[in-house]
């Protein structure tokens, strides 16, 4: 109980802790050596995501992609490649997440040579420079976070709530075992436009909520969907004026805040318009060809949060620990604009995210596609770890459980003990705690699995839009 009651001493500190973390998690990126001996991180999405870099820089055949035919080696897998108008290919992935990598695929570019390797773009000094991308965003998403949770938390409770969600959490994975997919370069973004909003709340200053819809303008150029993010400033917006009486005048005073925040959203969602246009000819386009939503069907959300198969609860426990704190949350008054701001945003993007044909989202570990809405959990998460006095050693024992078995998992997952997609209840329970199978084991694992079919269930969309 003494770690929140008592100061913590002056060289502890949330952000001293995650530096430290990035360079014990960048040593073990560089020492596995899973950047030489394989493909990593090129593989499926984060390879779609990338591809825009040596395609620009290297290749000089940002129209046609033409390249991926010599080099049949880093491509084996085109489902994310298209065919366009012109004859070549097209990534059905935005280019948002390699604006972000871009310096560190330049440092990769520069060092090639130096360190005896070709300039291909995918040689072992741009994976590791992505590896190490993907993980520099993931702490500066926790150090920003830290930051703000600093202005409403004591130290220990902000150290205890950024340590859990950053090691306790599928975000661990997606940082260091699985790096290049776009879900933590996302949350670094949501934290950041927290940050702004934060600033904006207390200040007033509209040049703030500008930034954080520019945040949100990003964002939707990373992945379309995340224009979702915009709700959260919208729930800023509405107590703000909900505390005004829904004055009309008070409405017109938020002028600023609004036309700003508009244009800030516009200006930072406009390379996506320019990018679809230069790619197929049309300002608008979608590339996810027989990929799309079924929003008729409730039991998704279901199977999404408690299956076995990727539901969040299951396999990010500590992401239900924090809804137990949203009741803390709904009456401390300093902290209303987050509780407002979840109640806008999160039935709304579950409900989304969910509704995807895929809602477990292929292959990965956990449900990768609530990894951001952590920075907004963040909050509830620590209240809870606060404010629950009488059983604080056995939640905080039941966090460090979550945590280690997050991390146990994580493992399992890349050692490919648990499996992609076919997870069930019987085929989980059979390989908790297991680190490894015997081949015996292997066939009784694989008797258990469900093995859902993409194909049929995307042909099917076809049937339900018409």
């Amino acid at each position: 109980m003494g770690f929140y009651n008592k100061p913590l001493p002056d060289w502890v500190s949330s952000k001293k802790v995650l530096v430290v973390l990035f360079f014990i998690l960048s040593g073990y990126v560089v020492l596995n050596g899973n950047c030489l001996r394989t493909k990593y991180p090129f593989q499926m999405d984060a390879n779609g995501y990338y591809i825009y870099l040596p395609a620009i820089f290297i290749y000089h055949d940002l129209e046609n992609l033409g390249f991926v035919n010599q080099m049949p080696e880093q491509f084996d897998r085109k489902y994310f490649l298209y065919k366009n108008q012109r004859g070549g290919y097209l990534s059905k992935y935005s280019p948002g997440t390699a604006i972000l990598e871009l310096p560190f695929f330049l440092a990769g570019h520069f060092l090639a040579p130096v360190l005896g390797y070709e300039q291909t773009g995918y040689s072992p000094p741009y994976r590791l420079a992505i590896a190490i991308s993907t993980l520099f965003f993931t702490c500066l998403a926790f150090w920003i976070l830290a930051h703000i949770l600093a202005r409403y938390f004591s130290r220990g409770v902000v150290l205890t709530t950024v340590v859990l969600l950053l090691l306790g959490t599928n975000v661990f994975f997606y940082g260091v075992l699985q790096a290049g997919v776009t879900h933590n370069y996302l949350l670094f973004l949501f934290c950041l436009m927290l940050y702004f909003l934060d600033i904006w709340w207390r200040e007033e200053k509209w040049q703030f909520f500008a930034f954080a819809c520019a945040c949100v303008g990003f964002s939707a150029c990373i992945r379309p969907t995340e224009i979702l993010f915009g709700l959260i400033p919208i729930g800023f917006l509405f107590l703000r004026w909900k505390q005004s009486g829904f004055s009309v005048q008070r409405l017109i005073q938020f002028g600023k805040e609004i036309l700003s925040g508009i244009l800030a959203f516009g200006i930072f969602i406009f390379p996506i318009f320019l990018f679809w246009k230069f790619a197929t000819g049309s300002w608008v386009a979608y590339t996810y060809e027989q990929e799309g939503f079924y929003f008729d069907r409730p039991s998704q959300i279901w199977y999404g949060l408690f299956g076995f198969r990727k539901g969040w609860f299951v396999y990010t426990p500590l992401a239900a620990m924090a809804f137990f704190g949203l009741p803390f949350l709904a009456v401390r008054d300093n902290l209303k604009p987050y509780f407002s701001a979840i109640l806008w945003y999160l039935p709304i993007n579950i409900f989304i995210v969910l509704s995807w044909y895929c809602w477990w989202y292929g292959g990965c570990f956990g449900l990768r596609a609530f990894i951001p809405t952590l920075g907004i959990l963040a909050f509830p998460l620590a209240l809870l770890l606060q404010e629950v006095r009488k059983f604080r050693i056995g939640l905080i024992a039941l966090a460090i459980f979550f945590l280690l078995l997050n991390i146990f998992q994580s493992f399992q997952y890349q050692r490919q003990i648990m499996h992609m997609d076919a997870m069930t209840w019987k085929s989980y329970s059979f390989i908790f705690g297991k680190w490894k199978l015997t081949n015996e084991e292997k066939k009784k694992r694989d008797a258990l699995l469900d093995y859902p079919d993409y194909l049929q269930r995307g042909k099917k969309l076809d049937e339900y839009f018409h």
